[in-house]
């Protein structure tokens, strides 16, 4: 069985540094993905894949199914759903897949299936042994588990509730639309239980399909920020769990793209085709000496084995390989694994390489200008340059595939008047504006106009960071591109925390305290636990703060050309050091109590929430008309703490309370004095 830490695609893993590989069985390794108790995930890939490949038509109708399902879910909570979009488990095979959905989802899956079916067609479904048939755009669905009475019972409560925006059909050529992703929609669905892989720290999730220049793109926003690398790449899978021939292999020309690439840039213009390798090496910023050009070859040789091979078809999945080289930059997030994905082939190009490693490493040290700072006082290296020479046939290796699986839809790229620097536009329709990419010699940005963006911010810089080359840097643009301009909906200004672009909310959004947590991503919830690590904090900060009818924010009279606005209530200082979206002076919600319907909409249009815990501290200490100082907020919030239902409370918020917390908050002292001592007792130790 695999033990955690589970084996990663990742250079440890695949080239077992410092301790000998884990034994794993290949049973264990599907049920990682589909949720399938180990015996039945053993039983189903004996005589084939770990995970098969559903046939085409197979595959359209799996993609219409989560196409669907992500409508319904959105963002949501695996634990309080039963599993990822309400799936318990998967059992896929080649022309039907197997799904047990939680029972509490079925009335979800009623309306979710009946998405699936073109107006004026009737939902096909019939009942057999293993549970409930479905027949989606000629594909078989199995809901196993579900009896025929709960299906029936579940369609006729969506019958019901027709009417509603929830039950509406899809667009009648909706498989149309999907055609360029059903191949990856279907993997997706049939590894849907990475999602609750370690990897993925976010106790939320959410897919959510979008366009990028005209087409449909999926993405996986999870971790509150949207990345289009596909999910068993994302999570380093091993390659068993990569999806086989999942669309037609076509011929890839690595030494042409690799040309065509440089002579855009501008970097190699007139290569021929003996000198791909050293063009290779000028991409991946490594030195073209004839044994750096010696590894370039063998990496060029080891990519058209991989781009020939059907088993790694998703390379050009995302938007290309160009993705994982920005795994390596220290940008905020790209995919759940932190490091990046080792390439497939990259354990045959080392093994295949002849040539001295040790000299390579260190050639790889004098161009990083670290090889002395490298030298002991013995003049021995500190460095393991056999290990760093591994790394240069990895990158040169990564950087052939980047290039070759470079998206199809090309960019027109054009210098800039009066510098060496190149630059591309392109339109992006949500939000309606302008995508703006840059590359220069060692580094690139990509940014979003539109006049959609709120807070001042009509161009935002998306991405911007250092690139090997100025062709490295084409190709980590294009791929940053990919995400930008979905990227929007999740930023949030520096100031105060508030997303530039504010989500709508109308009479159907549920403002109840549990609805507006389940709308929000996990890091932005307040929760009491952060509530408590600030307050001794607070107490300095906030020791003057006004209570709320005078305003958490409000500008200077007496210097009436400040367009800014500043923190007055305690409620302002709060979203100033807790991090909660600030509210604006004039805004309904900037007088509001945190308890009440017009400061529970300021969260929802701002993607945040507030525990109920902190919601009751908060409103009584903002309240509190006489207070002289924070210690008197301080006490009545600890007041209505110990007078409130705390069993209440904890009712009104859909995830479990811990009971650590429960107990702190009975403990909470009404001296101030006291709070850093009672944290150290109920959070630090």
């Amino acid at each position: 069985m695999i033990t955690a830490p589970r084996p990663r695609r990742i250079d440890r893993d695949v080239f077992h540094e410092d301790e000998e590989p884990q034994r794993t069985y290949s049973g264990d390794v599907r049920r990682w993905a589909t949720g399938e108790p180990y015996r039945l995930a053993r039983e189903e890939c004996q005589a084939g894949p770990l995970i098969p490949t559903a046939v085409e038509t197979q595959a359209k109708g799996e993609a219409l199914l989560l196409d669907a399902l992500l409508s319904e879910y959105g963002l949501h909570r695996p634990a309080l759903t039963g599993g990822p979009f309400g799936i318990i488990m998967v059992t896929p095979r080649t022309h039907e897949i197997l799904i047990r959905v939680a029972p509490r989802q079925l009335p979800r899956w009623t309306a979710t299936v009946l998405r699936t079916v073109p107006t004026g067609a009737a939902l096909v479904w019939s009942t057999e042994e293993r549970g409930i048939a479905l027949t989606l755009a000629e594909a078989r669905v199995v809901l196993v588990g579900t009896t025929e009475s709960d299906w029936r019972a579940a369609i006729d409560r969506t019958e019901r509730s027709a009417g509603q925006p929830v039950s509406a059909r899809a667009h009648d050529d909706r498989i149309g639309y999907l055609a360029p992703i059903v191949p990856l929609l279907s993997a997706t669905l049939r590894r849907v239980h990475l999602l609750t892989d370690s990897e993925v720290s976010s106790p939320t999730v959410e897919l959510l399909i979008a366009e990028h220049r005209g087409e449909p793109c999926l993405y996986d926003a999870t971790s509150g920020a949207p990345s289009a690398i596909p999910l068993w790449q994302s999570v380093a899978a091993p390659l068993e769990l990569w999806p086989s021939a999942y669309r037609s292999a076509t011929a890839v020309d690595v030494r042409g793209a690799i040309g065509r690439l440089m002579s855009e840039a501008d970097d190699g213009l007139g290569f021929l085709a003996q000198d791909v390798s050293e063009a290779l090496c000028k991409l991946a910023g490594v030195p073209a000496v004839p044994l750096t050009l010696r590894a370039a070859q063998l990496a060029l040789s080891v990519a058209e084995e991989v781009l020939a091979d059907p088993r790694f078809v998703s390379l050009f999945d995302g938007g290309g390989w160009a993705a994982n080289r920005r795994r390596d930059l220290d940008l905020a997030w790209v995919a759940h694994t932190e490091e990046a994905v080792t390439p497939p082939g990259a354990e045959r190009l080392v093994e295949a390489f002849t040539g001295d490693l040790d000299m390579l490493g260190m050639l790889t040290l004098s161009e990083e200008h670290a090889l002395t700072d490298s030298l002991t006082a013995a003049g021995e290296l500190e460095e393991d340059v056999s290990a760093i020479a591994q790394g240069t046939l990895i990158r040169l290796l990564d950087w052939a595939l980047a290039a070759a699986t470079r998206s199809a839809t090309p960019w027109a790229w054009c210098p800039s008047e009066g510098s060496k620097s190149l630059h591309s536009n392109a339109p992006t329709s949500d939000p309606d504006g302008i995508l703006q990419l840059k590359a220069e010699a060692n580094s690139f940005a990509v940014s979003v106009t539109a006049p959609s963006l709120r807070e001042s911010q009509y161009v935002h810089t998306w991405e911007e960071c250092d690139a090997p080359s100025r062709a490295a840097a084409i190709l980590l643009a294009e791929s940053a591109a990919r995400t930008a301009g979905i990227a929007m909906h999740y930023v949030r200004d520096p100031q105060k925390g508030r997303l530039l672009l504010p989500r709508p909310v109308d009479q159907r959004t549920d403002l109840t305290t549990a609805g507006v947590i389940l709308a929000a991503h996990a890091d932005a919830i307040f929760d009491f636990e952060d509530l408590a690590s600030m307050l001794s904090r607070l107490r300095y900060r906030a020791d003057t703060a006004a209570n709320a009818s005078e305003g958490h924010w409000r500008r200077q009279a007496a210097v009436p050309d400040d367009p800014h606005d500043y923190t007055h209530s305690v409620l302002g200082d709060v979203q100033v050091w807790c991090g909660t979206p600030g509210t604006h002076d004039g805004e309904p919600a900037n007088t509001a109590l945190p308890d009440s319907p017009e400061y529970r909409r300021h969260l929802a249009q701002h993607g945040a929430a507030m525990d109920p815990f902190v919601t009751c501290y908060l409103t009584a200490a903002a309240e509190v008309e006489d207070a002289k100082d924070f210690d008197d907020r301080h006490r009545a919030g600890v007041t209505a703490l110990r007078n409130a239902d705390l069993e209440h409370l904890a009712d009104s918020d859909p995830r479990p309370i811990d009971q650590r917390v429960m107990t702190a908050i009975t403990a909470i002292p009404l001296d101030a004095n006291e709070i850093e001592a009672w944290y150290e007792v109920y959070f630090e130790e």
